[in-house]
């Protein structure tokens, strides 16, 4: 574990140890769907709506919220009197503005497609400056008018990416923050940062959606291959939160063994991505090849079998391994192509320092030595997101991805995955537009799931090879909570069970 700053030594704080990632990136908003920024922006940002731990539809921020399908406006009434931990108002036009910056930045994202006056603002000379005709701001009503039905609109509003900040923090001109330091909307502030750590206070006594909550959550960040050998030093106080993913059969087992454990739904999905614009990955049944080798070092490593489908079993859509291999086998003619290909053509590859031991590469390291007899030696890249850029530029040619869908709205996350300009390192996926029409057609019809789901199999491309789940973990059990599952995530105070 890190070692405490003098500032942290100070308070005694609930500890949340995240092994997925290292620290936030980024506190911009517009950058909270990075795996590594998600947590802190749920920490001290307002969404419009939010998750809570019964599952139900809360708001901070909103005195009431709905959705009248038969006029399909959405409607939000905003509480008088909230404030900013800079003491500014938080207003109705900061709340809508939320919804603009995402409108502007990712105008094909779910619900946000179908605001009215959408395609008009976004030709407008300065977008920003103004808001779309659908979205109407009076006094602290605001509507978002749609321009055809859409199911479960509200629920795209809890996400991060809607996080609320003050307006007079972006630049209107070119959607950048402005604000050296952007104030809270949420739950807690920041109040310290130490060596790989970050402290939070709760900005308000008192209870959290009617529950009590820990007065301060640090963050701690632990490599998931450093955890088993460090399970000693986490103290009583801490959560350990995990996916399976990261972690080996034996290293999941040497943790239930010593901390209580919760687990979340299988509705999340591990991923070997291949760039298709670089000279390893350009023939699709060679991509094929190389996903189905992956898939048998998965196996031969973990000792479990691989889930190649993008949809988990308790969602529609799903297909087995059995039943996705039933589709366009490789022939043995395409099998020695590739064999030959792969052993003539170096695959460039890559990771940052915390991920060099990690099960993926576990996996990778042995695929690679199988297939090819031109070893390259790994790139490493400052963070995931300098390798995300690698992975888009071409200059690695594989990448490791992980996501999840809610149940309640599978079509929504599959459209919202693949947003064009969303991810960089899916654009090449994003942009493929068979795709996109198999995602449009999921809207109205669930038999669409299975064919976009044997889609992206065959395509090869984006490549699922498990269903991990995350986890929770503490020695003591009585500190976690009933985890939410409305959210592939819950908020991270959510998982602490504070005197109740």
């Amino acid at each position: 574990m890190s070692d405490q700053s003098d500032s942290l030594a100070s308070v005694d704080p609930y500890i949340y140890v995240i092994t997925e990632t290292s620290g936030p990136t980024s506190f911009d908003p517009l950058e909270a769907d990075n795996t590594a920024n998600m947590p802190v922006a749920r920490m001290i940002y307002a969404t419009p709506l939010e998750a809570s731990e019964d599952n139900q539809l809360k708001s901070q921020l909103l005195d009431s919220f709905g959705y009248d399908p038969e006029k399909r406006i959405i409607s939000w009434n905003v509480k008088s009197g909230l404030k900013f931990d800079d003491g500014s108002d938080i207003t109705a036009d900061d709340v809508a503005f939320s919804v603009v910056r995402m409108a502007y930045t990712r105008p094909k994202f779910p619900v946000i497609e179908n605001i009215a006056g959408l395609d008009s603002w976004l030709k407008s000379e300065a977008p920003l400056k103004s808001f779309p005709s659908g979205i109407v701001v009076k006094g602290n009503l605001v509507t978002i008018s749609l321009n055809r039905p859409v199911k479960h609109p509200l629920f795209r509003f809890c996400l991060e990416l809607f996080s609320v900040i003050p307006r007079k923090c972006v630049d209107q001109k070119t959607n950048k923050i402005s604000c050296e330091t952007i104030p809270a909307s949420g739950y807690y502030k920041i109040a310290n940062t130490g060596k790989d750590a970050l402290l939070f206070t709760k900005r308000k006594p008192g209870k959290i959606e009617g529950v009590n909550a820990p007065d301060s959550i640090k963050f701690e960040y632990l490599v998931a291959s450093e955890v088993t050998k460090q399970l000693a030093q986490i103290p009583k106080t801490a959560v350990l939160a995990g996916n399976e993913s990261m972690f080996s059969p034996a290293e999941i087992k040497n943790v239930e063994g010593q901390f209580a454990t919760r687990y979340l739904p299988a509705s999340r999905f591990s991923v070997v991505q291949l760039n298709q614009n670089t000279k390893p990955f350009q023939e699709k049944k060679c991509r094929k090849y190389f996903a189905e080798a992956f898939r048998q070092s998965y196996l031969k490593i973990t000792g479990q079998t691989p889930e190649p489908g993008v949809f988990t079993k308790i969602l529609p859509g799903y297909l087995s391994q059995t039943e996705l291999l039933d589709g366009q086998a490789l022939t043995e003619k395409d099998k020695v192509t590739c064999k030959s290909h792969f052993e003539k053509v170096p695959i460039s590859w890559g990771y940052t320092k915390s991920e060099e031991n990690a099960l993926f590469f576990q996996i990778l390291r042995d695929t690679l030595k199988a297939l090819t007899k031109i070893p390259q030696e790994p790139i490493i890249a400052a963070s995931r997101s300098d390798a995300a850029d690698l992975f888009a530029k071409g200059k690695i040619s594989v990448f490791n991805a992980g996501s999840g869908f809610w149940a309640l709205d599978p079509s929504g996350d599959m459209k919202m995955l693949f947003t064009p300009n969303l991810h960089k390192a899916l654009q090449h996926v994003a942009d493929d537009p068979k795709l996109q029409v198999l995602i449009a057609e999921m809207q109205d019809d669930t038999k669409a799931y299975a064919k976009a789901n044997r889609y992206l199999f065959e395509d090869a491309k984006f490549n699922v090879y498990a269903h991990p789940r995350r986890f929770f973990a503490a020695r003591d059990r009585s500190l976690l909570a009933e985890l939410p599952f409305a959210v592939t995530s819950p908020a991270p105070w959510q998982v602490f069970k504070v005197g109740r």
